[in-house]
């Protein structure tokens, strides 16, 4: 039996449990990523034409160590596109959703059909908690803490933990 949670979405089937949070925007956070985001998209075309046109092709003698210096800055500079690209979507999704099945959890940030998906095996998983520090659900994964459902209100997040746990840690007491 799902419990009736205001704002939180339960769809459950035989294979799994599907639970949609909401998102609180942090729009600090968005706007700065997507600044970064899009001065790293400058960068990463202003590095290419002029790796390209300006050095690899000048016929000086320097061009071929100076094209390869640049193409090793170019693949850092990609490498730190992926970071961005990642916080970004991190920021710009406005639901949260978790699948559980007997294998796994899965947790799942959509921005269309792009987004993050973390995916944690159950056998390293601890009973659900609530964080008064951050004021959400969480859990610990082996020896790194995990939070989620950070748009919840304090009593839908302690519904939400208790009812997980009932499901799926029916071990676990209630002042865990």
């Amino acid at each position: 039996m799902l419990p009736e949670i205001p704002d939180v979405k339960f769809v459950d089937t035989e294979d799994r449990l599907k639970v949609t949070l909401p998102v609180r925007r942090r729009w600090v956070w968005f706007i700065l990523f997507t600044i970064l985001l899009f001065l790293w998209l400058i960068g990463l075309i202003w590095g290419i034409i002029f790796t390209v046109r300006d050095i690899a092709f000048s016929g000086e003698r320097y061009a071929f160590a100076f094209t390869i210096m640049l193409l090793v800055w170019l693949y850092l500079w990609y490498r730190l596109g992926k970071i961005l690209w990642q916080q970004w979507q991190y920021y710009a999704a406005s639901r949260e959703i978790l699948f559980i099945d007997k294998e796994r959890l899965i947790i799942r940030r959509p921005v269309s059909i792009l987004g993050i998906t973390d995916a944690y095996d159950w056998s390293y998983l601890s009973p659900f908690f609530h964080s008064p520090e951050h004021e959400c659900p969480g859990f610990d994964y082996g020896n790194q803490r995990v939070y989620f459902g950070q748009g919840l209100g304090k009593q839908s997040s302690q519904q939400l933990v208790q009812s997980l746990n009932e499901r799926y840690f029916d071990f676990a007491d209630e002042d865990y």
